[in-house]
């Protein structure tokens, strides 16, 4: 840039002094003459010096001249001309072996080599008789041939190469044309520029155009080559400053940067305009009509955007892009992406190569592809952090997150929330997602809301905490935290849960299941599988439909079936109730506790089992195992309690009414009627104390609540009657 400028004040300053040669030509007719037979005239070593105001602006030394008859052509030879400006604080020089003024056609013409050098506050005083030395401590030196410059027309030009060197660079071109008059200088073919710096570059251009006002150079097909590095444009526009620094560098048509190697890259866009500070510096950069990124190797990313604002810091160090537009900017690995979009963005930098963060503006999203799982999150507006490789770490969005994740043969996961935070690991795959602010969640018919969600992406796992809410296909559950997982379909639960079953059917086959009624369950803890259907509640879990009620420290509800199974443990055992109809038909409780109980509602059995306990208004029954029949629901009110029709006992049965106990290995008691019979089982017979008329025993004794009827059955005898009245203790 800064050689092609130079040309142009090189050219400049020959043709206003090559201009002065016909001076010569009146110089030669007062020197004393050294006549051959083609000369008319001849002059040796003359010096010709134009001043202004006192000041010598230019000197013209020759060794010598001679004037032709032939046409009136003057030939000079050795040439020097010395240019000190109008403050005298220059000394550039042009200078060569043979110059030829033809008067005729006003054509000055170099026949051989022509130099020019530029110098800059330099210490020779004007008007001494020898030049500086050549190309001694020159900031510019051209060399060209075949120069010719046209003093009617003010036209220079040159079909030959140009060469020219300046401080840590050198280039050339083939064919110049320089026009003094609208100070506009032509290199017209083989533009080559070459650095000589740290930084090394080769630029080459078709052809170039340098004009003085406004002080600009447009160069035609221009590219760039640089440490593995290359840029192209069809044209590219420099403007200079006054003091012929670069203020803007304007890139138009195919405008293309790329980079090899192990970092290599890609990056075109249709223009570009570089704003220049002092010292080679650039400030910032536009580029604009669909630019377009991408980055190869170990780590691939690519990236587009409808226009590019670059700042840059110390050393053209990049700090900051501001891309708008339609802005996408993705990274790749093998099986997973990650793709940010935006309608604007703003990328900072560490340094020129590591990104720090992105954010963008307007409508976002990120779409995170691993494997066969795309999850895409959208957002106000985002902030992204950068680790290793320049891959995304983290990224926060606010407000309005959504979080939308698909895998194949599984519905859409679709989740929203105020704020989104997702974290990704080294190899910029996604290992979390954290909404907060009003979180809802949909999978199919699941539904779930909370304050808060996580999602870990390597378990599948939803955990919800802020009051959170689920609900799937007829259940819904409360508690303090709740996990969902995708992957094995569980859900679990933590603190004050709650669970409630509204999508029961009436069951008239049934009994404590079989209502329409809501099922509410509590408990401190819950496990449920949706493929199964079955829900384990556990930490003092209470099971409750209408007026029935079990309680005990583990539930276990299979929905599908209407089964249930409840266990206790040291400190805590099952406990239940049902009711019957007393002596008088009113209906009465019946209160049971075990270590353990089994229902199946189809069954109509309620299945008791260690350290059973049977308490109602007038009898206390214990046994090992107790199943319990109950009537079928049929038209009974909903909100009624269960109704017990039997009860079959087995192992070690005590009973004990008022006045009277009974032990026994079998039993089996009819509710309808208050109705026991005891059997004997395995040898053993069955008893009945009685406080007035002492043990009564028999293979088969039945007896009743309602009254103090006892029937004993016996082998070893006819079949024998005992009535007895038993008397209170108080009236005795």
């Amino acid at each position: 840039m800064f050689a092609a400028a130079a040309i142009l004040v090189v050219l400049a300053v020959s043709g206003i002094y090559l201009n002065n040669l016909r001076k010569v030509r009146q110089k030669v007719a007062s020197n004393p003459p050294k006549i051959g037979p083609n000369v008319e005239r001849s002059a040796k070593g003359f010096t010709y010096s134009q001043a202004e105001g006192g000041k010598t602006l230019f000197t013209i030394h020759a060794a010598s001249a001679e004037q032709f008859k032939q046409g009136g052509r003057t030939e000079l030879h050795d040439v020097s001309i010395v240019v000190y400006g109008r403050q005298g604080n220059r000394s550039d020089q042009i200078y060569g072996s043979d110059f030829e003024f033809d008067p005729n056609s006003g054509d000055i013409t170099s026949k051989g080599e022509v130099h020019i050098d530029l110098e800059s506050e330099t210490s020779v005083v004007p008007g001494r008789e020898q030049p500086p030395g050549r190309e001694v401590k020159n900031l510019i030196h051209v060399k060209t041939s075949g120069l010719i410059f046209n003093k009617t027309t003010g036209m220079a030009h040159t079909d030959q190469k140009i060469e020219f060197r300046i401080p840590e660079a050198n280039g050339s071109a083939v064919g110049a044309t320089y026009d003094s008059h609208q100070s506009l200088l032509t290199l017209r073919s083989a533009v080559a520029i070459n650095t000589t710096g740290q930084r090394k570059a080769n630029v080459t251009g078709q052809s170039a155009v340098i004009t003085k006002d406004p002080r600009k150079i447009v160069l035609q097909k221009a590219r760039m080559d640089q440490e593995g590095r290359t840029a192209i444009a069809d044209k590219v526009t420099i403007l200079l400053r006054d003091d012929d620094t670069v203020d803007r560098v304007l890139g138009a048509g195919g405008v293309q940067a790329s980079q090899s190697g192990a970092k290599a890259f890609d990056v075109s866009a249709s223009t570009a305009e570089i704003t220049m500070g002092t010292r080679n510096q650039a400030r910032s950069a536009v580029f604009s009509g669909g630019v377009n990124f991408e980055r190869k190797g170990d780590s691939p990313a690519r990236g587009k955007a409808g226009r590019v604002l670059v700042d840059f810091g110390p050393e053209n160090r990049v700090t900051k892009v501001h891309a708008e537009d339609g802005v996408e900017l993705a990274q790749n690995a093998p099986g997973k992406s990650q793709q940010l979009q935006a309608a604007g963005m703003d990328l900072f930098f560490l340094d020129s190569k590591k990104l720090d963060r992105a954010v963008t503006s307007g409508a976002a999203q990120v779409v995170i592809t691993q494997a066969q799982n795309k999850t895409i999150i959208t957002a106000g507006q985002f902030d992204g952090r950068f680790g290793a490789q320049n891959h995304i770490k983290s990224v926060f969005g606010s407000p309005n997150a959504k979080v939308v994740s698909s895998t194949p043969g599984k519905p859409d996961r679709v989740s929203t929330s105020r704020d989104v935070a997702a974290t990704f690991n080294d190899q910029g795959a996604i290992t979390s997602v954290e909404q907060t602010g009003d979180f809802r969640y949909q999978e199919g018919q699941q539904t779930a809301t909370a304050e808060r969600a996580r999602y870990s992406l390597a378990d599948e796992n939803i955990a919800l905490s802020g009051s959170p809410r689920v609900t799937d296909t007829g259940v819904s559950v409360t508690a303090d935290n709740v996990q969902l997982n995708r992957k094995t379909s569980t859900a679990t639960a933590q603190g004050n849960v709650k669970a409630t079953y509204t999508d029961m059917k009436p069951q008239p086959g049934g009994a404590l299941l079989s209502s329409s009624d809501p099922i509410h369950i509590t408990g401190n803890a819950m496990t449920a599988s949706k493929g199964s259907e079955v829900a384990t509640f556990s930490g003092g879990a209470r099971l409750w439909r209408a007026a029935d009620i079990i309680e005990a420290p583990t539930i276990i509800l299979d929905r599908a079936r209407r089964a249930l199974q409840a266990n206790g443990n040291q400190s805590t055992q099952v406990r239940t109730v049902f009711v019957q109809p007393d002596k008088n038909r009113k209906t009465t409780p019946v209160n049971i506790t075990a270590d353990k109980l089994n229902y199946v509602d189809a069954e109509l059995k309620a299945v008791f089992s260690r350290n059973v306990l049977v308490r109602s208004a007038d009898t206390t029954m214990n046994a090992d195992l107790i199943q319990v029949l109950l009537k079928s629901r049929g038209n009974q009110p909903s909100e009624s309690a269960t109704q017990l029709d039997h009860i079959v006992a087995n192992g070690e049965i005590q009973i004990e009414q008022k006045g009277r106990k009974a032990t026994g290995n079998q039993l089996v008691y009819t509710a309808q009627d208050q109705k026991f019979v005891l059997t004997a089982s395995e040898g053993k017979r069955p008893s009945i104390f009685d406080a007035e008329h002492g043990q009564i025993s028999g293979d088969s004794l039945t007896f009743f609540s309602a009254d103090d009827r006892v029937l004993v059955d016996s082998r070893e005898s006819s079949h024998t009657l005992i009535q007895t009245r038993i008397r209170d203790a108080s009236k005795k």
